[in-house]
Protein backbone atom coordinates (compact mmCIF):
# COMPACT_ATOMS: atom_id res chain seq x y z
CA UNK A 1 0.00 0.00 0.00
CA UNK A 2 2.91 2.51 1.03
CA UNK A 3 4.43 1.80 -2.38
CA UNK A 4 1.57 2.59 -4.38
CA UNK A 5 0.52 5.69 -2.27
CA UNK A 6 4.46 6.89 -3.30
CA UNK A 7 3.50 5.93 -7.14
CA UNK A 8 0.66 8.44 -7.13
CA UNK A 9 2.45 10.67 -5.23
CA UNK A 10 5.23 10.67 -8.13
CA UNK A 11 2.67 11.21 -10.59
CA UNK A 12 1.10 14.20 -9.18
CA UNK A 13 4.67 15.79 -8.91
CA UNK A 14 5.35 14.97 -12.48
CA UNK A 15 1.45 16.35 -13.34
CA UNK A 16 2.42 19.67 -11.71
CA UNK A 17 5.56 19.83 -13.11
CA UNK A 18 3.90 19.71 -16.48
CA UNK A 19 1.42 22.53 -15.40
CA UNK A 20 4.08 24.28 -14.34
CA UNK A 21 6.15 23.93 -17.80
CA UNK A 22 2.45 25.19 -19.80
CA UNK A 23 2.03 28.09 -18.05
CA UNK A 24 5.48 29.35 -18.33
CA UNK A 25 5.65 29.31 -21.63
CA UNK A 26 1.63 30.68 -22.03
CA UNK A 27 1.95 33.88 -20.08
CA UNK A 28 4.80 35.45 -22.01
CA UNK A 29 7.10 35.84 -19.11
CA UNK A 30 10.84 35.39 -19.62
CA UNK A 31 10.65 33.22 -16.34
CA UNK A 32 9.82 29.84 -18.55
CA UNK A 33 13.43 30.52 -20.36
CA UNK A 34 16.16 28.01 -18.72
CA UNK A 35 17.39 29.63 -15.53
CA UNK A 36 20.72 31.31 -15.95
CA UNK A 37 23.84 29.70 -14.16
CA UNK A 38 25.35 32.71 -13.43
CA UNK A 39 23.86 35.17 -10.81
CA UNK A 40 23.13 38.11 -12.27
CA UNK A 41 24.66 41.48 -10.62
CA UNK A 42 22.50 43.52 -8.45
CA UNK A 43 21.41 46.73 -9.58
CA UNK A 44 18.64 48.08 -6.72
CA UNK A 45 17.77 51.79 -5.47
CA UNK A 46 19.96 51.03 -2.29
CA UNK A 47 23.05 49.27 -1.59
CA UNK A 48 22.80 45.28 -0.91
CA UNK A 49 25.96 43.29 0.11
CA UNK A 50 28.02 41.26 -2.93
CA UNK A 51 26.12 38.43 -3.07
CA UNK A 52 27.52 34.96 -4.24
CA UNK A 53 26.89 31.19 -4.24
CA UNK A 54 28.39 29.88 -0.47
CA UNK A 55 32.56 28.47 -0.89
CA UNK A 56 32.13 24.62 -0.29
CA UNK A 57 34.93 22.05 -0.78
CA UNK A 58 34.55 20.10 -4.03
CA UNK A 59 34.11 16.54 -2.25
CA UNK A 60 31.18 14.16 -2.31
CA UNK A 61 29.92 11.87 0.56
CA UNK A 62 27.04 9.74 -0.81
CA UNK A 63 24.60 9.10 2.03
CA UNK A 64 24.53 5.29 0.62
CA UNK A 65 27.90 5.23 2.13
CA UNK A 66 26.81 5.84 5.53
CA UNK A 67 23.87 3.39 5.47
CA UNK A 68 21.49 4.88 3.55
CA UNK A 69 18.49 2.66 2.05
CA UNK A 70 16.07 3.06 -0.39
CA UNK A 71 12.39 2.89 0.76
CA UNK A 72 10.68 -0.23 0.09
CA UNK A 73 6.80 -1.06 1.16
CA UNK A 74 5.44 -0.39 4.61
CA UNK A 75 8.30 -1.00 6.31
CA UNK A 76 10.72 1.65 5.08
CA UNK A 77 13.76 2.34 6.59
CA UNK A 78 14.48 5.37 8.64
CA UNK A 79 17.74 7.47 6.97
CA UNK A 80 17.48 10.02 9.48
CA UNK A 81 20.93 8.98 11.16
CA UNK A 82 22.94 8.12 7.83
CA UNK A 83 22.38 11.25 6.35
CA UNK A 84 23.57 12.60 9.63
CA UNK A 85 26.42 10.76 9.65
CA UNK A 86 27.22 11.37 6.31
CA UNK A 87 26.89 15.50 7.28
CA UNK A 88 28.84 14.58 10.33
CA UNK A 89 31.73 13.33 8.07
CA UNK A 90 31.42 16.10 5.43
CA UNK A 91 32.15 18.50 8.31
CA UNK A 92 34.84 16.86 9.64
CA UNK A 93 36.45 16.63 6.39
CA UNK A 94 36.07 20.29 6.00
CA UNK A 95 32.66 20.50 3.91
CA UNK A 96 31.68 19.22 0.67
CA UNK A 97 28.33 18.30 -0.68
CA UNK A 98 26.19 15.73 1.30
CA UNK A 99 24.98 13.74 -2.06
CA UNK A 100 21.05 11.82 -1.48
CA UNK A 101 20.74 10.11 -4.88
CA UNK A 102 18.21 9.11 -7.42
CA UNK A 103 15.47 7.49 -5.49
CA UNK A 104 12.95 7.57 -2.86
CA UNK A 105 14.76 8.08 0.67
CA UNK A 106 12.65 8.47 4.04
CA UNK A 107 13.57 10.52 6.79
CA UNK A 108 13.27 12.34 10.11
CA UNK A 109 14.83 15.67 10.34
CA UNK A 110 17.95 17.02 8.67
CA UNK A 111 20.07 19.25 11.04
CA UNK A 112 22.47 20.67 8.87
CA UNK A 113 26.16 22.00 9.87
CA UNK A 114 28.47 25.13 8.57
CA UNK A 115 30.33 24.43 5.05
CA UNK A 116 27.50 21.76 3.89
CA UNK A 117 25.71 21.31 0.54
CA UNK A 118 22.79 19.33 1.10
CA UNK A 119 22.47 17.99 -2.44
CA UNK A 120 19.22 16.03 -3.60
CA UNK A 121 19.84 14.66 -7.11
CA UNK A 122 17.25 14.91 -10.04
CA UNK A 123 15.12 11.78 -9.68
CA UNK A 124 15.68 11.96 -6.03
CA UNK A 125 12.90 12.82 -3.05
CA UNK A 126 12.87 12.32 0.68
CA UNK A 127 10.16 12.14 2.20
CA UNK A 128 10.26 13.15 5.84
CA UNK A 129 8.35 10.96 8.17
CA UNK A 130 4.95 11.24 10.05
CA UNK A 131 6.13 10.40 13.03
CA UNK A 132 5.80 13.33 15.47
CA UNK A 133 8.57 11.83 17.91
CA UNK A 134 11.00 12.20 15.49
CA UNK A 135 11.07 16.31 15.59
CA UNK A 136 11.74 16.16 19.17
CA UNK A 137 13.97 17.75 20.97
CA UNK A 138 12.21 20.87 20.27
CA UNK A 139 14.74 23.59 18.52
CA UNK A 140 14.28 27.44 18.79
CA UNK A 141 12.71 29.43 16.33
CA UNK A 142 10.24 32.27 15.95
CA UNK A 143 6.57 31.29 14.93
CA UNK A 144 4.30 33.40 13.85
CA UNK A 145 6.31 36.37 14.99
CA UNK A 146 6.99 34.76 18.17
CA UNK A 147 10.00 33.25 19.56
CA UNK A 148 8.96 29.63 20.84
CA UNK A 149 10.49 26.22 21.15
CA UNK A 150 8.71 23.23 19.23
CA UNK A 151 9.00 20.63 17.32
CA UNK A 152 12.06 20.55 14.86
CA UNK A 153 11.62 22.05 10.96
CA UNK A 154 12.74 19.04 8.37
CA UNK A 155 15.20 20.60 7.21
CA UNK A 156 17.24 23.16 10.10
CA UNK A 157 20.14 25.24 10.12
CA UNK A 158 20.71 26.85 13.40
CA UNK A 159 24.31 29.40 13.42
CA UNK A 160 25.42 28.25 10.49
CA UNK A 161 27.83 29.75 7.78
CA UNK A 162 28.66 28.21 4.18
CA UNK A 163 25.40 26.55 4.14
CA UNK A 164 23.32 25.14 0.88
CA UNK A 165 20.32 23.40 -0.43
CA UNK A 166 20.69 21.89 -3.65
CA UNK A 167 19.73 19.97 -6.74
CA UNK A 168 16.69 19.48 -9.01
CA UNK A 169 15.04 16.64 -6.59
CA UNK A 170 12.03 16.84 -4.51
CA UNK A 171 11.42 17.03 -0.35
CA UNK A 172 8.15 16.24 0.27
CA UNK A 173 6.99 17.23 4.12
CA UNK A 174 3.98 14.82 3.65
CA UNK A 175 2.24 17.20 5.24
CA UNK A 176 -1.78 15.74 5.34
CA UNK A 177 -0.60 14.06 9.13
CA UNK A 178 -0.02 17.40 10.25
CA UNK A 179 -2.65 19.42 8.97
CA UNK A 180 -4.92 17.17 10.47
CA UNK A 181 -3.66 16.68 13.73
CA UNK A 182 -3.68 20.88 14.31
CA UNK A 183 -7.03 21.32 13.12
CA UNK A 184 -9.43 23.10 15.90
CA UNK A 185 -6.05 23.39 17.85
CA UNK A 186 -5.93 26.86 19.97
CA UNK A 187 -2.38 27.94 21.08
CA UNK A 188 -3.88 31.36 22.47
CA UNK A 189 -3.10 34.95 21.51
CA UNK A 190 0.21 34.88 19.95
CA UNK A 191 0.13 39.02 20.87
CA UNK A 192 -0.08 38.65 24.90
CA UNK A 193 3.03 35.99 24.60
CA UNK A 194 5.63 38.54 23.26
CA UNK A 195 4.69 40.00 27.02
CA UNK A 196 6.35 36.92 28.25
CA UNK A 197 9.65 36.08 28.54
CA UNK A 198 10.57 33.61 26.26
CA UNK A 199 11.78 30.58 29.26
CA UNK A 200 8.07 31.67 31.14
CA UNK A 201 5.51 31.75 28.16
CA UNK A 202 3.37 29.27 27.20
CA UNK A 203 3.77 28.28 23.50
CA UNK A 204 5.16 25.91 21.91
CA UNK A 205 5.72 22.10 22.37
CA UNK A 206 8.56 22.94 24.66
CA UNK A 207 5.77 24.76 27.01
CA UNK A 208 3.49 21.36 26.62
CA UNK A 209 1.36 23.04 24.38
CA UNK A 210 0.42 21.05 20.84
CA UNK A 211 -0.90 22.18 17.71
CA UNK A 212 2.10 24.00 16.50
CA UNK A 213 3.03 22.59 13.00
CA UNK A 214 6.54 22.64 12.52
CA UNK A 215 8.08 24.46 9.37
CA UNK A 216 9.48 23.14 6.45
CA UNK A 217 13.01 24.68 6.66
CA UNK A 218 14.51 27.11 9.15
CA UNK A 219 17.70 28.63 8.66
CA UNK A 220 18.43 30.93 12.33
CA UNK A 221 21.17 33.37 12.91
CA UNK A 222 22.61 32.00 9.84
CA UNK A 223 24.79 33.52 7.26
CA UNK A 224 26.30 32.58 3.41
CA UNK A 225 23.18 31.05 2.23
CA UNK A 226 21.84 29.07 -0.70
CA UNK A 227 19.06 27.18 -1.86
CA UNK A 228 18.54 26.78 -5.88
CA UNK A 229 17.19 24.43 -7.98
CA UNK A 230 15.27 22.26 -5.70
CA UNK A 231 11.01 21.39 -4.89
CA UNK A 232 9.18 21.60 -1.91
CA UNK A 233 5.43 19.82 -1.51
CA UNK A 234 3.39 19.63 0.84
CA UNK A 235 5.26 21.40 3.71
CA UNK A 236 3.32 21.59 7.58
CA UNK A 237 3.41 25.11 7.39
CA UNK A 238 5.59 27.76 5.91
CA UNK A 239 8.41 26.74 3.42
CA UNK A 240 11.64 28.60 3.29
CA UNK A 241 12.00 30.37 6.44
CA UNK A 242 15.09 32.99 6.60
CA UNK A 243 15.10 34.11 10.39
CA UNK A 244 17.72 36.63 11.42
CA UNK A 245 20.11 35.71 8.41
CA UNK A 246 21.79 37.09 5.99
CA UNK A 247 23.53 37.05 2.66
CA UNK A 248 21.27 34.52 1.09
CA UNK A 249 20.34 33.29 -2.50
CA UNK A 250 16.89 31.57 -3.16
CA UNK A 251 16.37 30.99 -6.61
CA UNK A 252 14.64 28.32 -9.39
CA UNK A 253 12.72 27.06 -6.22
CA UNK A 254 9.35 25.52 -7.12
CA UNK A 255 6.94 25.42 -4.10
CA UNK A 256 3.96 23.43 -4.18
CA UNK A 257 2.09 24.21 -0.69
CA UNK A 258 -1.22 24.47 -2.18
CA UNK A 259 -3.03 22.32 -0.03
CA UNK A 260 -1.25 23.44 3.52
CA UNK A 261 -3.11 25.68 5.25
CA UNK A 262 -0.50 28.80 5.88
CA UNK A 263 1.64 27.49 3.14
CA UNK A 264 3.84 30.74 2.31
CA UNK A 265 6.60 30.26 0.19
CA UNK A 266 9.57 32.15 0.88
CA UNK A 267 9.38 34.10 4.73
CA UNK A 268 11.94 36.50 5.28
CA UNK A 269 11.81 37.35 8.55
CA UNK A 270 14.37 39.86 10.25
CA UNK A 271 16.76 38.69 7.47
CA UNK A 272 18.92 41.27 5.66
CA UNK A 273 20.89 41.02 1.91
CA UNK A 274 18.79 39.03 0.52
CA UNK A 275 18.18 37.91 -3.46
CA UNK A 276 15.47 35.70 -4.14
CA UNK A 277 14.81 35.01 -7.89
CA UNK A 278 13.40 32.95 -10.93
CA UNK A 279 10.97 30.92 -8.21
CA UNK A 280 7.71 29.31 -8.96
CA UNK A 281 5.22 29.30 -6.14
CA UNK A 282 1.82 27.83 -6.27
CA UNK A 283 1.34 28.28 -2.10
CA UNK A 284 -1.43 28.03 0.10
CA UNK A 285 -0.75 31.10 1.63
CA UNK A 286 2.12 34.21 0.86
CA UNK A 287 4.34 33.31 -2.04
CA UNK A 288 6.94 35.77 -0.85
CA UNK A 289 6.28 37.28 2.40
CA UNK A 290 9.21 39.83 4.27
CA UNK A 291 7.83 39.69 8.27
CA UNK A 292 9.98 41.04 11.42
CA UNK A 293 8.29 39.71 14.49
CA UNK A 294 5.17 40.97 16.18
CA UNK A 295 4.37 43.56 18.85
CA UNK A 296 6.75 43.49 22.55
CA UNK A 297 9.60 41.25 21.87
CA UNK A 298 10.15 42.03 17.94
CA UNK A 299 10.24 45.94 18.80
CA UNK A 300 12.72 44.80 21.75
CA UNK A 301 15.20 42.91 20.00
CA UNK A 302 14.40 45.75 16.82
CA UNK A 303 15.84 43.62 13.94
CA UNK A 304 14.36 44.77 10.44
CA UNK A 305 14.39 43.04 7.48
CA UNK A 306 16.30 45.05 4.85
CA UNK A 307 17.97 45.11 1.62
CA UNK A 308 16.42 42.62 0.10
CA UNK A 309 15.36 42.00 -3.74
CA UNK A 310 12.83 39.58 -5.33
CA UNK A 311 12.84 39.18 -9.23
CA UNK A 312 11.65 37.24 -11.86
CA UNK A 313 9.10 35.36 -10.21
CA UNK A 314 5.57 33.71 -10.79
CA UNK A 315 3.17 33.10 -8.42
CA UNK A 316 -0.20 30.79 -9.26
CA UNK A 317 -3.18 29.93 -7.31
CA UNK A 318 -2.00 31.70 -4.43
CA UNK A 319 -4.45 31.52 -1.58
CA UNK A 320 -6.39 32.26 1.60
CA UNK A 321 -6.13 36.03 1.81
CA UNK A 322 -2.63 35.68 0.53
CA UNK A 323 -0.35 37.71 -2.28
CA UNK A 324 2.20 37.16 -4.56
CA UNK A 325 4.54 39.82 -2.78
CA UNK A 326 3.25 40.99 1.01
CA UNK A 327 4.62 43.07 3.57
CA UNK A 328 3.68 41.82 7.10
CA UNK A 329 1.16 41.33 9.47
CA UNK A 330 4.61 40.91 11.44
CA UNK A 331 6.19 44.01 10.97
CA UNK A 332 7.69 44.95 14.25
CA UNK A 333 11.29 45.00 13.58
CA UNK A 334 10.97 47.26 10.58
CA UNK A 335 10.81 46.54 6.74
CA UNK A 336 13.04 48.73 4.70
CA UNK A 337 14.93 48.99 1.48
CA UNK A 338 12.77 46.30 -1.26
CA UNK A 339 13.46 45.82 -4.97
CA UNK A 340 10.87 43.71 -6.17
CA UNK A 341 10.58 43.80 -9.79
CA UNK A 342 9.40 41.49 -12.99
CA UNK A 343 6.92 38.88 -12.10
CA UNK A 344 3.43 37.44 -12.67
CA UNK A 345 0.84 36.83 -10.41
CA UNK A 346 -1.91 34.96 -11.14
CA UNK A 347 -5.21 33.72 -9.86
CA UNK A 348 -3.88 34.80 -6.45
CA UNK A 349 -5.74 36.43 -3.56
CA UNK A 350 -4.21 39.21 -3.45
CA UNK A 351 -0.97 40.57 -5.82
CA UNK A 352 0.94 43.12 -4.03
CA UNK A 353 0.04 43.31 -0.30
CA UNK A 354 0.65 45.86 2.58
CA UNK A 355 -0.81 44.39 5.93
CA UNK A 356 0.14 45.67 9.42
CA UNK A 357 -2.42 47.05 12.69
CA UNK A 358 -1.53 48.87 16.22
CA UNK A 359 0.90 47.28 18.54
CA UNK A 360 3.17 46.34 15.50
CA UNK A 361 4.88 49.80 15.52
CA UNK A 362 8.36 50.46 13.85
CA UNK A 363 8.28 51.57 9.81
CA UNK A 364 7.73 50.01 6.27
CA UNK A 365 9.49 52.41 4.33
CA UNK A 366 11.40 52.08 1.26
CA UNK A 367 9.71 50.27 -1.15
CA UNK A 368 10.16 49.92 -4.73
CA UNK A 369 8.32 47.52 -7.04
CA UNK A 370 8.31 47.37 -10.88
CA UNK A 371 7.59 45.87 -13.96
CA UNK A 372 4.36 43.24 -12.53
CA UNK A 373 1.35 41.86 -14.55
CA UNK A 374 -1.61 40.12 -12.71
CA UNK A 375 -4.41 38.21 -14.01
CA UNK A 376 -7.69 36.91 -12.03
CA UNK A 377 -6.88 38.36 -8.49
CA UNK A 378 -9.51 37.09 -6.30
CA UNK A 379 -9.33 40.49 -3.63
CA UNK A 380 -7.17 43.47 -4.35
CA UNK A 381 -4.31 43.68 -6.36
CA UNK A 382 -2.41 46.88 -4.83
CA UNK A 383 -3.56 46.55 -1.34
CA UNK A 384 -2.70 48.77 2.18
CA UNK A 385 -4.05 47.58 5.12
CA UNK A 386 -3.20 48.93 8.57
CA UNK A 387 -6.43 47.35 10.21
CA UNK A 388 -5.18 43.89 9.39
CA UNK A 389 -7.38 42.26 12.47
CA UNK A 390 -9.69 45.06 12.89
CA UNK A 391 -10.33 48.18 14.21
CA UNK A 392 -10.40 47.22 17.74
CA UNK A 393 -6.55 47.00 18.03
CA UNK A 394 -4.78 48.68 20.32
CA UNK A 395 -0.79 49.87 20.63
CA UNK A 396 1.93 51.74 18.69
CA UNK A 397 1.03 52.34 15.63
CA UNK A 398 2.78 51.48 12.55
CA UNK A 399 4.23 53.77 9.93
CA UNK A 400 4.10 53.08 6.61
CA UNK A 401 6.10 55.34 3.79
CA UNK A 402 7.89 56.04 0.95
CA UNK A 403 6.45 53.45 -1.62
CA UNK A 404 6.94 53.69 -5.22
CA UNK A 405 5.43 50.87 -7.39
CA UNK A 406 5.53 51.76 -11.10
CA UNK A 407 4.64 49.35 -14.45
CA UNK A 408 1.80 47.02 -13.01
CA UNK A 409 -0.71 45.83 -15.33
CA UNK A 410 -3.95 44.35 -14.04
CA UNK A 411 -7.21 42.38 -15.87
CA UNK A 412 -9.77 41.23 -14.12
CA UNK A 413 -10.00 42.17 -10.38
CA UNK A 414 -12.91 42.64 -8.05
CA UNK A 415 -10.89 45.77 -6.20
CA UNK A 416 -7.73 46.73 -8.01
CA UNK A 417 -6.68 49.20 -5.39
CA UNK A 418 -6.92 49.70 -2.27
CA UNK A 419 -5.00 52.35 0.72
CA UNK A 420 -5.89 52.35 4.13
CA UNK A 421 -4.33 54.23 6.66
CA UNK A 422 -4.45 54.65 10.07
CA UNK A 423 -6.67 57.90 11.51
CA UNK A 424 -3.09 58.50 14.11
CA UNK A 425 -0.71 57.30 11.23
CA UNK A 426 -1.63 58.06 7.88
CA UNK A 427 0.18 56.22 4.92
CA UNK A 428 2.68 58.40 3.96
CA UNK A 429 4.23 59.15 0.52
CA UNK A 430 2.96 57.10 -2.13
CA UNK A 431 3.60 56.96 -6.01
CA UNK A 432 1.73 54.46 -8.27
CA UNK A 433 2.71 54.91 -11.87
CA UNK A 434 2.19 53.53 -15.30
CA UNK A 435 -0.56 51.34 -13.59
CA UNK A 436 -2.91 50.06 -15.91
CA UNK A 437 -6.16 48.40 -15.40
CA UNK A 438 -9.11 46.57 -16.85
CA UNK A 439 -11.81 44.52 -16.10
CA UNK A 440 -12.19 45.79 -12.82
CA UNK A 441 -15.91 45.66 -10.36
CA UNK A 442 -14.65 48.29 -8.51
CA UNK A 443 -12.29 51.23 -8.85
CA UNK A 444 -9.31 52.67 -6.78
CA UNK A 445 -10.39 53.34 -2.84
CA UNK A 446 -8.49 55.65 -0.73
CA UNK A 447 -8.35 56.78 2.36
CA UNK A 448 -5.99 58.38 5.12
CA UNK A 449 -3.28 59.27 2.54
CA UNK A 450 -0.71 62.03 2.87
CA UNK A 451 1.31 62.93 -0.68
CA UNK A 452 -0.01 60.48 -2.65
CA UNK A 453 1.28 60.59 -6.74
CA UNK A 454 -1.46 58.76 -9.32
CA UNK A 455 0.76 59.49 -12.47
CA UNK A 456 0.09 57.85 -16.18
CA UNK A 457 -3.21 55.74 -14.03
CA UNK A 458 -5.79 54.69 -16.29
CA UNK A 459 -8.77 52.29 -14.57
CA UNK A 460 -11.64 50.85 -16.22
CA UNK A 461 -13.89 49.52 -13.82
CA UNK A 462 -18.07 48.32 -13.10
CA UNK A 463 -18.30 51.02 -10.11
CA UNK A 464 -16.73 54.74 -9.62
CA UNK A 465 -13.32 54.55 -11.15
CA UNK A 466 -11.83 56.42 -7.76
CA UNK A 467 -13.00 57.28 -4.79
CA UNK A 468 -10.80 59.03 -2.16
CA UNK A 469 -11.53 59.78 1.63
CA UNK A 470 -9.41 61.80 3.87
CA UNK A 471 -6.27 62.16 1.50
CA UNK A 472 -4.16 65.31 1.70
CA UNK A 473 -1.54 66.49 -1.39
CA UNK A 474 -3.43 64.01 -3.90
CA UNK A 475 -1.65 64.61 -7.55
CA UNK A 476 -3.26 63.37 -10.43
CA UNK A 477 -1.51 63.32 -13.92
CA UNK A 478 -2.16 62.28 -16.83
CA UNK A 479 -5.07 59.95 -15.04
CA UNK A 480 -7.88 58.07 -17.47
CA UNK A 481 -10.58 56.93 -15.57
CA UNK A 482 -13.60 54.75 -17.45
CA UNK A 483 -16.67 53.58 -15.42
CA UNK A 484 -19.86 52.12 -15.86
CA UNK A 485 -21.35 54.02 -12.71
CA UNK A 486 -23.81 56.81 -12.92
CA UNK A 487 -22.57 60.05 -12.31
CA UNK A 488 -18.87 61.91 -11.68
CA UNK A 489 -15.75 59.07 -12.28
CA UNK A 490 -14.36 60.84 -9.18
CA UNK A 491 -15.36 60.99 -5.27
CA UNK A 492 -13.85 62.65 -3.13
CA UNK A 493 -14.87 63.02 0.98
CA UNK A 494 -13.38 63.42 4.35
CA UNK A 495 -12.93 66.53 6.30
CA UNK A 496 -9.47 66.60 6.22
CA UNK A 497 -9.32 65.84 2.08
CA UNK A 498 -7.03 68.55 0.56
CA UNK A 499 -4.41 69.89 -1.95
CA UNK A 500 -5.89 67.66 -4.57
CA UNK A 501 -4.40 68.75 -7.82
CA UNK A 502 -6.11 67.01 -10.43
CA UNK A 503 -4.14 66.96 -13.77
CA UNK A 504 -6.04 66.55 -17.14
CA UNK A 505 -9.14 65.56 -14.55
CA UNK A 506 -11.81 68.71 -14.99
CA UNK A 507 -13.29 69.84 -12.05
CA UNK A 508 -16.70 68.48 -13.47
CA UNK A 509 -15.82 64.75 -13.28
CA UNK A 510 -15.48 64.94 -9.46
CA UNK A 511 -17.61 65.14 -6.97
CA UNK A 512 -17.09 66.09 -3.35
CA UNK A 513 -19.07 65.44 -0.29
CA UNK A 514 -20.95 67.77 2.10
CA UNK A 515 -18.52 67.37 4.49
CA UNK A 516 -15.05 68.36 2.37
CA UNK A 517 -14.37 71.95 1.51
CA UNK A 518 -14.80 73.60 -1.52
CA UNK A 519 -11.16 74.82 -1.70
CA UNK A 520 -10.10 70.69 -1.77
CA UNK A 521 -9.07 71.27 -5.34
CA UNK A 522 -5.91 73.32 -6.15
CA UNK A 523 -4.05 74.00 -9.83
Amino acid sequence: MFSSIINIRKRYTLLFALILTIGFATTGWTQGQQVPQEIAPIDAPFEVADLQRPSIPDQTFDIRDYGAQQMKGDDSFKNTAAIHRAIEAAHQAGGGRVLIPEGDWLSGPIHLMSNINLHVAEGATVYFSEDKEDYLPVVRQRYEGVEAYNYSPMIYAYKLNNVAVTGKGTFDGQGDHWWEWAEGKDFGDRTEVTKVPLSRRNYGKGAGLEGMRPHFMIFWKSENILMEGITLKDSPMWNVHLLYSNKAIVRDVTVNSLRAPNGDGVVLDSASDVLVEYNHFQTGDDAVVLKSGVNEEALKIDIPTQNIVVRNFEARNVRTGSGGIVFGSETSGGIKNVYVHDAHFEGTDRGIRFKTERGRGNVIENIYVRDITMKDVESQAINFNSYYSGPGITGPAPAIRNIDIRNIQIDGVPEPIELVGLPEKWLENITLENVSVVNAEKGARITRVKNLKLHNVSISSGERALVVDDVYELNLQNVTLNDKAEGTPVFVEGEYSGAVSLGNISEEQVELADETSDNVIVE
